[in-house]
C-alpha cells in the first residue's frame, strides 16, 4: 500500500480515491508530499517517494501518476508543468441523458486524476428553479441540494464545478411549456426586451449560481439564428440581430454583476451577425477597438470541433482577441450524434486546436462532451478523449504514446478498447473527418425504405465488423466499465446483423416472389430482431448504471421501433410470397442520400435516417 505524508485527512481521502483504480496491495512505499510550484514533480527510490504539487488538482494528478508508475517501477522521476491556467471539461447533461449524482462524482475523480481543474455542467433546463416549477419538469433535472453536493464533492478534488446555462437560445425544452409563453420569441429563443424575460432570467441566474462555490458562470448565447424573427418582430418590427444580442447581453451581464458573478459566453454570434454571408466564424470578419469597448465585461468562448489544421485555429484566435482579452478555447471530444465516439476526428482536432491555443497565448481551454440526438453514447466512452485533451496541459508536445501511457497509468486499464471504438464509423483508414456515422445509419435504416442503400455500398461493413466483434471479445476493462464493453460488443453484432438483413431484403426488389430468397430474408430479419432484443437489454443496463431513467424512453422508442419493424416487414414478405403485396418501397429509384453526405457514407440524426416522413408535426 501507499502511505501519504504531509497531507490533511481530507487530502489523503481524496488521493486514495483517485488512486483506487490501480491494485496497490503489493506496493510498499511512503510518499512525502509538499506544496511547490504549479505542476507536479515525482520521484521514487525504493520504499520512499516524494510528490511536490502546485494546486489541489496537481496533487490529484501527481498521486494518480505516482500510483500507476509505482506498480511498474521502484525508481523513477517525473516532472510536469501546466500549459494553461484553466483546463476544464464541459459535460452535456441536457440531451436526454442525465448522469446520476454518483456518475458525476465518478467523473470528477477521473477528471482530477487527469489534471482538470474545472468541470462545466451544461444544464439548459436541467436544474431546479424554485420560482419556475415547469422549468426542466419531467426531464430529470437536478435539485438545488444535489447541485450543491456535486460542487462540494468537486472541491474535495480541486475540480471547481461551473454552471453553464442558456440566456438567449437553446431553450426550446423550457419553451415547450405554456407557463413560459410570455418569454417566447420563437420555439427556441427568448423574447428580448420583454419585462417577463428579465424576471425569468433573474430567477434562472439566481438558481443556476446559488448551489455552486464559484462565481464563474457560462451564459450561453450561441446559435440564436431566429433572434428577433418571431413574436419580437410582430411586436416591435425589424431590429438588427447584432443590436438585439448586445441588448440582451447587457441585461444579462447586469444581472450577473448583481449576483457577483463572472460571466462567459459563446462567441459565434458576433461573427455570424457581422458576416455579410451570415457565416459562423467568418474569416473576413474583424472588430475594431470601439466595438470591443462597447461589449460588457464577459469572457468569449471560441468553440471549434471541426478543423484538423492548426492555422485555422490561430487565425480565429487572432480575431477573438479583437473581441476580448479574455478568450477561452472549447474543443470537442466527439461523443455526439453517433453511437460511438469519433476518436480519429477527436485526436486530430484536439491536437490542432490546443497546439494553436498554446501558441496564441490562450490561458483557458475546455473539452466539451456533447450528447446530441438522444445521448446514445455512454458518458464513460468519453474517458480516452478526456485523457487525450489533458495530455496537452502537461506536455509541450504530445505523441500518441503519451496519451496511451498516461491513460494506462492514471486510469488503471488499457486504452485499446477506446481506440477500437473508432472502427464503428471510420471506413476511411485515416481520419473520419466528415463524421460519418455508419453504425447509426445501419441501425436505424428502414428495412424497406433503405434510403442510404447506395451510400452504404461504399463501406465493407461485413469484414470490418467481423474484425471489430473479434477485437471487442478480447479487450479487457476495469469492473466499472465492463457493462460498456458488453454493450459495444452487442452493438457491433446488431449492426452486422442489421446490415445483412438490409441486403437480404433489398434482393427481393429485383425479383418476383421467390421462396428461397424470401426465406433467406426472413431468416436474416429474425436474426436481426434477436440481436436488437439483446441490445436493448444491454443498453438498459448500461444507461441505468450511469444515468437517470429520464430519456431512456427515447431509446425504448427507437430500438423498440426497430423490433416492431422487423415484425412488420416479415409480415409483408410473407404477404409478398402469397402474392398479396408487391413491396412497393423496394421499387423506388435508387438514389444517393443527399443530406449530410459530404463524407464517404454520410451522417444523419435519428429522425433523418429512420423515415422520410415526419416523426411528429
Amino acid at each position: 500500500m501507499i502511505k501519504w505524508r504531509g497531507l490533511s485527512a481530507e487530502q489523503v481521502q481524496a488521493v486514495q480515491a483517485v488512486c483506487s483504480v490501480n491494485d496497490l496491495t503489493a506496493i510498499d512505499v511512503t510518499v512525502t508530499c509538499q506544496k511547490g510550484l504549479a505542476g507536479v514533480v515525482l520521484a521514487r527510490d525504493g520504499a520512499s517517494a516524494s510528490l511536490t504539487y502546485g494546486s489541489a488538482v496537481d496533487l490529484m494528478r501527481g498521486a494518480a501518476l505516482l500510483a500507476g508508475k509505482a506498480v511498474q517501477a521502484t525508481q523513477f522521476e517525473i516532472e510536469q508543468r501546466p500549459q494553461f491556467k484553466v483546463m476544464a471539461a464541459m459535460l452535456d447533461v441536457a440531451r436526454n441523458g442525465v448522469p446520476t449524482v454518483a456518475m458525476i462524482q465518478r467523473m470528477i475523480r477521473r477528471l482530477a486524476s487527469m489534471g482538470y481543474n474545472e468541470l462545466w455542467l451544461y444544464l439548459e433546463d436541467l436544474f431546479e428553479i424554485p420560482a419556475e416549477p415547469y422549468f426542466g419538469r419531467e426531464r430529470g433535472r437536478y435539485s438545488q441540494a444535489q447541485l450543491h453536493a456535486i460542487a462540494l464533492y468537486g472541491d474535495q478534488f480541486g475540480v471547481k464545478i461551473v454552471p453553464a446555462v442558456q440566456t438567449l437560445a437553446h431553450v426550446h425544452n423550457a419553451l415547450k411549456w405554456d407557463a413560459h409563453d410570455a418569454v417566447k420569441d420563437t420555439d427556441d429563443t427568448l423574447l428580448v426586451g420583454a419585462p417577463a424575460t428579465k424576471t425569468f432570467l433573474t430567477h434562472l441566474l439566481q438558481a443556476a449560481s446559488a448551489p455552486f462555490t464559484t462565481n464563474k458562470i457560462h451564459i450561453g448565447m450561441d446559435e440564436a439564428y431566429q433572434l428577433g424573427r418571431g413574436r419580437y418582430l410582430d411586436q416591435n418590427g425589424y431590429t438588427d440581430q447584432q443590436t438585439l444580442i448586445l441588448d440582451q447581453l447587457k441585461m444579462v451581464v447586469g444581472l450577473t454583476k448583481e449576483l457577483g458573478l463572472k460571466a462567459y459566453m459563446w462567441s459565434d454570434l458576433w461573427f455570424t451577425f457581422a458576416s455579410p454571408k451570415h457565416e459562423m466564424y467568418d474569416p473576413e470578419v474583424h472588430f475594431d477597438a470601439k466595438f470591443k469597448a462597447s461589449l460588457p465585461p464577459v469572457g468569449q468562448v471560441y468553440w471549434d470541433y471541426y478543423h484538423e489544421d492548426e492555422q485555422t485555429y490561430r487565425d480565429r484566435f487572432a480575431q477573438h482577441f479583437e473581441l476580448s482579452d479574455d478568450v477561452v478555447f472549447a474543443g470537442g471530444i466527439w461523443t455526439w450524434s453517433a453511437l460511438a465516439p469519433n476518436q480519429s476526428k477527436m485526436l486530430a482536432t484536439v491536437a490542432a486546436g490546443l497546439t494553436a491555443a498554446k501558441a496564441s497565448g490562450v490561458q483557458q481551454v475546455v473539452a466539451t462532451i456533447w450528447f446530441d440526438d438522444g445521448a446514445e453514447v455512454p458518458d464513460s466512452a468519453a474517458w480516452y478523449g478526456l485523457q487525450a485533451f489533458a495530455a496537452y496541459q502537461y506536455h509541450a508536445t504530445v505523441q500518441p504514446e503519451t496519451i496511451d501511457t498516461e491513460y494506462a497509468l492514471t486510469q488503471g486499464e488499457s486504452p485499446e478498447f477506446y481506440k477500437v471504438l473508432d472502427q464503428f464509423d471510420n471506413f476511411t483508414k485515416t481520419v473520419n473527418a466528415d463524421a460519418d456515422n455508419v453504425s447509426k445509419i445501419v441501425l436505424y435504416e428502414d428495412l424497406l425504405l433503405q434510403r442510404y442503400r447506395e451510400n452504404l455500398q461504399q463501406a465493407d461493413i461485413e469484414s470490418q465488423y467481423q474484425q471489430l466483434i473479434g477485437t471487442l471479445g478480447q479487450v479487457q476493462l476495469r469492473a466499472d466499465n465492463r457493462l460498456m464493453l458488453t454493450f459495444y460488443r452487442q452493438l457491433a453484432k446488431t449492426v452486422l446483423a442489421k446490415s445483412r438483413a438490409l441486403q437480404a431484403v433489398a434482393k427481393l426488389g429485383a425479383t418476383t416472389a421467390h421462396d428461397e430468397m424470401a426465406v433467406a430474408a426472413l431468416q436474416a430479419i429474425t436474426r436481426c430482431r434477436q440481436q436488437l432484443v439483446v441490445l436493448l437489454d444491454e443498453f438498459r443496463d448500461l444507461w441505468h448504471q450511469q444515468r437517470r431513467g429520464n430519456g431512456f424512453e427515447i431509446i425504448d422508442v427507437r430500438l423498440g421501433g426497430q423490433i416492431a419493424r422487423c415484425d412488420t416487414v416479415s409480415w409483408r414478405i410473407k404477404a409478398w410470397q402469397a402474392g398479396r403485396d408487391d413491396l412497393a418501397e423496394l421499387h423506388e429509384p435508387l438514389l444517393p442520400m443527399d443530406k449530410h453526405s459530404n463524407g464517404l457514407i454520410g451522417h444523419g440524426l435519428y429522425k433523418e435516417i429512420v423515415s422520410a416522413c415526419d416523426l411528429s408535426f
